[in-house]
This record gives structure tokens, sequence and C-alpha cells, in this order.
């Protein structure tokens, strides 16, 4: 009985090691789910940022030309507006050459966090469908255990019945022997 409860025991604690395992695999797999949330998250914040920072640079641009069309009556005013707008032009491209090559760098990075999100995803997975099989298959045995068990148990108790049995009809013909014995010794006293 004891190495039974035992058996159950130690049954009871795979089990339990395995579901902790299902659930810090779970909880990695969480993780990564939020990591790459949050990768998109702030793609589309400097994809928005590169937007407004374009409106700004058109809206510029605008101003810049209103001053230039103002200034072409006078030519030293215009060439001076003339270097200006050179100069912002340069800037303006110099930036978004730059911001160009950062939307190309996180693109390039969300992609590569994707496949590794996918492979630690697909990992994963695997993991929890091993862990899913060895489970099962520990449920199986310890049912198959626990039946076989109760089998015996079941003979055993059968056994210790008939014994009782068997006890209480020899105690019968103990006691009929004794009925038997005693009268014999009345009758030949």
């Amino acid at each position: 009985m004891h190495d039974v409860e035992l058996r159950e025991e130690s049954m009871l604690k795979r089990i339990t090691e395995k579901d902790k395992t299902i659930s810090k695999m779970s909880n990695v797999v969480e993780a990564y789910e939020r990591t790459i949330a949050e990768l998109i998250s702030e793609k589309e914040i400097l994809i928005r940022n590169h937007e407004i920072e374009c409106e700004s640079l058109k809206q510029d641009n605008e101003i810049n030309a209103q001053h230039l069309e103002s200034l072409e009556k006078t030519f030293s005013n215009l060439y001076a507006k003339y270097e200006r707008m050179k100069k912002n032009a340069i800037k303006y491209k110099e930036n978004e050459e730059k911001l160009l090559e950062k939307v190309l760098k996180l693109e390039e990075c969300l992609r590569a966090q994707e496949q590794r999100y996918e492979k630690m995803k697909s990992h994963a997975m695997s993991q929890l469908e091993i862990a899913n099989v060895k489970i099962d298959e520990a449920i199986r045995n310890h049912s198959q255990e626990s039946a076989k068990l109760k089998a015996q148990i079941k003979k055993e108790e059968l056994y210790r019945i008939s014994i009782n049995e068997q006890l209480i009809q020899k105690s019968k013909e103990n006691e009929e022997l004794v009925k038997i014995c005693d009268e014999l010794i009345s009758e030949t006293n």
C-alpha cells in the first residue's frame, strides 16, 4: 500500500512538473508576442513621425517658395534666398535619405524579428506537443498501474476474506471437538 502511495505521489509530482514546464513555455511565447507587438508599434510611430516631418518639410518648402517669389524683385535678395533654399533642399534631401535608411533598417529588423519569433513559436509549439505526449503517456501509465494495483488489492481482499472464513470454520470445528471431548470425559467419569 505504501509503495502505491509513493508511486502516486511520484506520478503527481511528474505531472505537476510537466504542467510548470508547459506554463513556462506559454510565458515565453507570450513574451515574444509582446516584443513583436512593441516593435510593430515602434515602427508605426517612426512612420507617423516621418510623415509629420515630411509634411512639415513640405510646408517649409511652400513658405520658401513664397519668399522666393516675393524676393525676385530685387536681385541681391534673390541670390541670398536662392542660396538659402539650396542649403535647405540639401538638408531636406539628407534628412529624407536618413529617414528612408532608418525605415529600411527598421523594416529589415522587423522581418528578422518576425522570422525569429516564428522559429521560436514553432519550437515552443513542438516542445508543447512533446510535453503533451509525455503527459498523456504518463497518465496512461498511471492509469494502467493504478488498475493493476487495484486488481492486486482486490485479490488480497478476497484472499483475506477466504482466510477469515477458513478461520471461522476451524473455530467452529474446534468448538465441536471440545464439546465432543467434554462429553466423552463426562461419560467416562
